[in-house]
């Protein structure tokens, strides 16, 4: 068959449905995009190519081993603790002598012990951890040449104890200052500064609290160990799964058999060395699941991802101690569970929601990763009454990271950032960028800091890094790939005709990256950026760029969709829109069904005649008549102009997952597309309405100014605050509808996200002006996903 297409011709076979239709292969190219791009890869692949994507493949498997491999690396500070605990059987020998051996083969070329490799910023946990080992050779009378060169660092570096730009570990100044007690004595001669060590006996004495005793090693003999012992000793012997400290209740206490059994349960693992923390299942589990969402590669580890999930959430219900008597662990656990969608609930944070309670009654020294993951925590908020607890803990961490984390000087460069970056609502940020971000500043060396700095192998390695730099590297293949055909679709249209600026097909295509991001889901992409352009132009027409007539002659057209020819165009302007539209929903509708199985085509059209018909209320009753709407009809009516159920309905049709009718028109749908609607059409007034004010068009504020139930009408500030009380209860019902596994519930998860996803998208696009419109930050965001390569 031949068909004219403007000034081209285009010859078209056709491939028969199963329901005896056809379809032109001029669209199947389309059906299978990602396929077919993964095979164009292959083909344009050379051999350092291929080689590459071997490696790539390669890592992914060496990463879902890793799952297996739960541990973290070796701590100088707390084996030279664990070599110092006597023999029960004699004060005077080691009891691990093994960890002494350890710390002799184990220092480091300029004399120091710590995290190997070190970090220029780890100057004050290297002194901390020489200083530890030189305690535990020269208590045992071992290691001269080695003592030498330790002191030989402390005497170099010792004056980075004062270093505010350090980062310090956990305790620092109690534990350093009694250690330095200790060495005197040892009569252990450290080469330091006596300004040095008056200023760290200082900082201990303003730093010490009653309730320290995570850091009791740095207390000694002072500490009562054997109350300690009985408020803090874990079932697995441990007290704060700390070695260090459970080995200085050993050494200063002597009588714990437990004590005794928690170290010798590590070495039979480590042999000879004891990490920082320990067990460290569920932390390096955590880590890991987190570190994968991160950088934006967790859809390759679905199943790997889900077991782990699975044995966190049943160790969550059974109140397992290795979470629950860990704050950052108890956090993570709730924040990773809930998003998710495990059922979790926030009763087990209420301990931390009162500030001065989390402070005094913690049992340990607090650092800035508990308070940070706590703030991730509350933002999960989904019930305006069940989860006042997590309102309560975002309250008190919001205000403790702003005023103290952030302007006291109470850390480091590194671990501000980590704050300024928690600070940001999760809902509010593009998830392309921040994996960016995240990748660009992950380093296959980092580490973590408690009372030592440490790594988890299995999070902080090379493969790790390989695997998400090629992973996005793929990605922005495609995406460039994808928008130029979004560019041959714009031209084919002639839609600049219609008054649409090049810009929105950058612009769109970013928003359908957000909301469709796993790469299989072409199609899905594709659609979205598609119908947000024509939204666009058909809002345009209705809010007054077309009559009236004009406006009645294309909601006809749509309505006469198989019969449109006779309806006739009322104007040119009508005839080049209406040839557009035709052509795109027609070429969409056939993609849906090789989707669905089913014709969708009456469905699409219904959705548009919805949205057109809302628009001439707007246009016609509303702006026109000069007619207010009352506050439930204006959200009715805009929620649904805003392509609230449109666009996300639409997409359902297009993830590959077979959807009913039925299903589409359940109370849950309904649900769902009433609250993102909500949420859509408030951002935007709220970001609008000044704008809005001066061209005399509809803004809920106005609305709420002119319509107060009392007897004078509230003030512009009033009406706002009212407004984004509206927004934030629609916002977590709508988190609520998503992450909880409603009882009967027929539709996918996946489908459910969509929904969410557009709200975020729309909060991105508010939170920094009209971004749609007038987009500044979503250019950048535009040249880092799709085109500005990832040069680690």
């Amino acid at each position: 068959m031949i068909i004219g297409c403007r000034s081209k011709i285009i010859i078209i076979s056709h491939h028969k449905l199963g329901n005896g239709k056809t379809i032109s292969s001029s669209k199947r190219h389309n059906f299978d995009h990602y396929a077919i791009f993964q095979r164009s890869c292959r083909a344009r692949c050379s051999h350092s190519t291929t080689s590459s994507m071997n490696g790539f493949e390669d890592a992914r498997d060496r990463i879902r081993e890793s799952f297996g491999k739960l541990e973290l690396s070796p701590s100088s500070y707390d084996t030279a603790w664990v070599a110092m605990v006597p023999s029960r059987h004699s004060l005077n020998e080691p009891c691990f002598p093994q960890c002494l051996d350890w710390i002799i083969e184990n220092q480091r070329e300029d004399g120091s012990w710590g995290l190997n490799p070190t970090h220029p910023l780890l100057l004050k946990d290297s002194l901390s951890s020489t200083l530890a080992c030189l305690l535990a050779l020269t208590k045992w009378r071992v290691g001269d040449e080695q003592i030498k060169r330790g002191l030989g660092f402390i005497e170099t570096y010792g004056c980075a104890v004062d270093n505010k730009d350090q980062i310090s570990p956990l305790g620092f100044e109690v534990i350093f200052s009694s250690m330095i007690k200790f060495a005197e004595k040892l009569n252990l001669n450290l080469p330091l500064n006596l300004h040095l060590v008056n200023l760290v006996n200082c900082k201990k004495d303003s730093t010490i609290k009653r309730n320290d005793e995570y850091m009791g090693e740095g207390v000694g003999e002072l500490c009562d160990w054997k109350e300690i012992i009985k408020l803090h000793q874990r079932q697995n012997g441990s007290l704060f799964d700390s070695p260090a400290t459970t080995a200085a209740a050993l050494i200063y206490h002597q009588r714990d058999q437990k004590c005794y059994e928690y170290l010798n349960s590590i070495l039979q693992q480590h042999k000879n060395w004891v990490p920082t923390m320990y067990p460290t299942m569920i932390h390096s589990l955590l880590c890991l699941v987190d570190t994968l969402q991160n950088l934006g590669v967790h859809r390759h580890f679905k199943s790997e991802i889900k077991k782990a999930l699975d044995e966190i959430y049943r160790l969550w219900q059974q109140k397992n101690e290795e979470i629950f008597s860990n704050i950052t662990h108890c956090a993570m656990a709730f924040r990773l569970l809930r998003m998710s969608n495990y059922d979790v609930s926030s009763d087990e944070l209420a301990e931390f929601m009162d500030e001065e309670h989390f402070f005094t009654t913690s049992g340990k020294y607090t650092s800035h990763v508990e308070i940070l993951e706590l703030h991730k925590a509350s933002q999960l908020a989904i019930d305006q009454e069940k989860d006042d607890i997590l309102d309560k803990i975002n309250n008190w961490t919001r205000t403790f990271m702003e005023q103290k984390l952030l302007n006291n000087g109470f850390i480091d460069r590194m671990s501000k950032k980590e704050v300024e970056l928690a600070l940001r609502k999760f809902y509010t940020t593009y998830d392309r960028a921040e994996n960016r971000r995240y990748i660009k500043s992950y380093e296959e060396n980092n580490f973590k800091i408690l009372k030592a700095a440490y790594r988890s192998p299995n999070i902080n390695n090379k493969d790790l890094l390989i695997f998400s730099i090629h992973d996005f590297d793929l990605c922005q293949t495609q995406h460039r790939e994808e928008l130029q055909q979004l560019k041959r679709w714009f031209q084919d249209c002639r839609l600049d005709q219609l008054g649409l600026s090049e810009q929105f097909i950058s612009t769109t295509y970013l928003i359908g990256i957000a909301v469709v991001s796993e790469p299989e889901f072409s199609n899905a992409r594709l659609m979205y950026a598609k119908y947000v352009m024509l939204l666009t132009i058909v809002d345009d027409l209705f809010d007054g760029f077309a009559s009236k007539d004009e406006l009645l002659n294309i909601i006809q057209l749509v309505e006469r969709w198989d019969d449109y020819a006779s309806v006739g165009y009322n104007s040119e302007r009508v005839k080049v829109f209406f040839s557009v539209f035709y052509k795109s929903i027609e070429e969409l509708a056939t993609i849906a069904e090789i989707k669905q199985g089913r014709s969708v085509k009456n469905h699409l059209i219904n959705l548009w005649l919805e949205v057109m018909k809302m628009m001439l209320i707007e246009r016609i009753e509303w702006w026109t008549s000069k007619t207010i709407p009352s506050i439930e009809e204006y959200l009715y009516v805009t929620s649904i102009t805003f392509g609230s159920r449109l666009i996300p309905l639409t997409t359902q049709y297009f993830l590959g997952i077979k959807i009913s009718k039925d299903l589409l028109e359940s109370d849950e749908i309904y649900g769902l597309c009433n609250c993102t609607g909500i949420v859509m059409r408030l951002l935007n007034d709220l970001q609008t309405y000044k704008r809005e004010q001066g061209e005399s068009s509809m803004n809920l504020v106005t609305i709420l100014m002119t319509q107060s139930p009392r007897r004078t009408n509230i003030c512009e500030e009033e009406a706002i605050m009212k407004i984004k009380e509206i927004l934030e209860m629609n916002r977590r019902e709508l988190l609520k509808m998503v992450l909880v596994q409603k009882k009967g519930s027929q539709l996918p998860q996946l489908c459910k996200d969509i929904f969410w996803r557009t709200s975020k998208m729309v909060y991105f696009t508010y939170s920094h002006g009209d971004e749609y419109r007038f987009p500044e930050e979503m250019k950048n965001h535009i040249d880092e996903v799709i085109y500005k390569p990832l040069n680690h």
